[in-house]
């Protein structure tokens, strides 16, 4: 089941406990696992690779099977998968995970992918494509985080920011943090201090 990333919250329930996400976007499909899904699992985050899981399969079941690793809320993150993992899903899909969310995420899948297909169809899962930044989406970010933080600011210099970012959110998202320092000693940014702030797009 294809679901987009901003409705991705409201489709959190008991009955959904895998999630696919994938996508170029790295930034933002971070930012959706830390402000979706780690509030609700924030104590009890279990991180692990493709590769080691398809290395020892049968350890893995047994502990996501275990009585005690589910007595809490549980977030289990399966990071770099692939198609190889795909029989790993199938076997597990439809077992019980209340209270469990599982999030494998990857890069840019294919159509063809069987893995992408796979979680399309499935109605017990669903799949969320994270797609590259455009200057609007970044734009809004940037204007968010200047209202939030109260922070007096051109639009000239947020353009100029955006553009030193190369596209980037998590390099936005750096070069933003640096701005937060900065404005604890001034409330307003000039567009000689972002010159000194931010990296040269050449860096």
């Amino acid at each position: 089941m294809i679901i987009k990333y901003f409705d991705l919250k409201k489709n959190l329930n008991k009955n959904t406990s895998f999630f696919l996400l994938y996508g170029l976007n790295i930034g933002l499909i971070e930012e959706t696992i830390n402000n979706v899904f780690k509030p609700i699992f924030s104590k009890n985050v279990f991180n692990y690779e493709e590769n080691e899981i398809l290395a020892n399969i049968e350890e893995f079941k047994e502990d996501i099977f275990n009585k005690s690793f589910f007595e809490n809320d549980k977030l289990i993150i399966i990071n770099r998968v692939t198609d190889k993992i795909l029989t790993v899903i199938e076997d597990i899909v439809d077992k019980d995970f209340t209270e469990t969310a599982i999030i494998l995420k990857s890069s840019n899948l294919e159509k063809k992918s069987k893995l992408r297909n796979f979680f399309e169809k499935d109605k017990k899962a669903i799949i969320t494509p994270f797609y590259e930044d455009t200057y609007q989406s970044l734009m809004v970010v940037a204007q968010n985080f200047f209202k939030e933080k109260k922070i007096k600011i051109s639009p000239q210099n947020i353009n100029l920011i955006i553009e030193r970012s190369k596209g980037n959110r998590i390099s936005l998202k750096n070069e933003l943090k640096k701005i937060e320092s900065f404005s604890l000693k001034k409330l307003s940014i000039e567009l000689s201090d972002i010159l000194k702030l931010t990296n040269l797009s050449e860096n």
